[in-house]
């Protein structure tokens, strides 16, 4: 799973309004089956996506948010993906996002579904629970790509402690570094102040975050702002690696900048992320 800087979720009960073409601004358009749809909607919602033509809506990238299959919708989500063989419209989905983790044997079981279509997508697993804190190392390591549920987080708790959801995360981002995998940052629920979005994308990034998510598309060029990696920003991190590559000495000095393993490290990580490098990221 490439990082993508925004990813706007849309109710799945609203998809029609994302299927003109021209629409989508966000990097990913992720549809969205769980807290957004009321409990007694959820077959309504489940029926909108079997309806929709995605075909002209010309999306960057397709994910879709499940329930988890603890409850009865989220294994009613799985048969709706698998009778549809993963894909919404007539479009591949990409990523299926997947709530209330606790372990690497919840990802399995998704895993193990999903391989039953013909072009199984990717599988992103969102940090929300204690236990998925505790566990986000083995998390990380079957998953394609982590996020950050923080509502649902501190729902769990007795109080919205700072410092537990500072611990929760750097887990969170450490894991996702460890495995190379992008970590999503919990969306903002400011619609109207977009400094204080903006302030919240640039302490998401500061934490190890690669992208953050949307609910509204105001957010998006905000988001997208703070977390593209850009055209020079990619070539800069080419020429370190190709010019360490060049020099006979392990540790360089020059002008403007310092050429040593752990900067070449950083430099091929990110291209690995960012983009189809594979040369210059392995």
């Amino acid at each position: 799973m490439r990082a993508h800087a925004s990813l706007l979720y849309t109710p799945a009960l609203r998809v029609a309004s994302v299927a003109e073409p021209g629409r989508m601004r966000a990097d990913m358009l992720v549809l969205d089956l769980e807290d957004s749809i009321h409990p007694a909607r959820k077959v309504e919602a489940r029926e909108a996506l079997a309806g929709v033509d995605l075909t002209r809506a010309e999306l960057p990238a397709l994910g879709l948010r499940v329930n988890t299959i603890a409850t009865y919708d989220g294994l009613e989500d799985m048969r709706f993906l698998l009778d549809a063989d993963a894909r919404i419209g007539g479009v591949p989905i990409d990523v299926v996002f997947i709530p209330k983790i606790a372990g690497a044997g919840d990802v399995a079981i998704y895993r193990s579904l999903l391989s039953r279509t013909s072009r199984p997508p990717g599988v992103c697993s969102f940090i929300e629970t204690v236990d998925a804190v505790e566990n986000a190392l083995e998390i990380a390591e079957v998953s394609d790509g982590l996020c950050f549920g923080q509502a649902d987080l501190t729902a769990e708790l007795y109080a919205p402690s700072e410092v537990y959801l500072d611990h929760a995360r750097a887990r969170l981002c450490a894991a996702a570094s460890r495995y190379r995998v992008p970590a999503i940052d919990t969306n903002s629920f400011e619609l109207h102040d977009l400094d204080l979005v903006e302030a919240q994308c640039r302490a998401a990034r500061s934490a190890g975050f690669t992208g953050k998510a949307a609910i509204h598309p105001r957010q998006v060029d905000v988001i997208a702002a703070t977390f593209a990696v850009g055209a020079d920003e990619l070539a800069e991190y080419r020429r370190v690696v190709a010019d360490y590559d060049s020099t006979p000495y392990g540790f360089a000095v020059e002008k403007d900048r310092v050429l040593a393993p752990p900067f070449v490290l950083r430099a091929r990580r990110m291209l690995a992320l960012h983009t189809a490098d594979a040369d210059a990221a392995s």
